[in-house]
């Protein structure tokens, strides 16, 4: 994997985001705040995606959608 170090802090921060849409729920801020939060976990998730359709397939994985 080419891009392993990128995809583990997307993943760090997409934990973070998530520790972060905890807390608000917790504190009971304004329901904006936790949409926003959503958004950004939506936003890194999609990055992730792309970063993951841009690596090299195996063959493993190439035959296994002839199945």
């Amino acid at each position: 994997m080419r891009n392993r170090e990128l995809i583990n802090r997307k993943l760090d921060q997409l934990d973070h985001t998530l520790i972060n849409l905890q807390r608000i729920v917790k504190t009971q801020e304004p329901l904006s705040t936790y949409k926003e939060g959503i958004v950004k976990a939506q936003g890194i998730i999609e990055d992730l995606k792309s970063m993951v359709e841009r690596e090299p397939q195996s063959s493993g994985e190439q035959n296994s959608s002839v199945r």
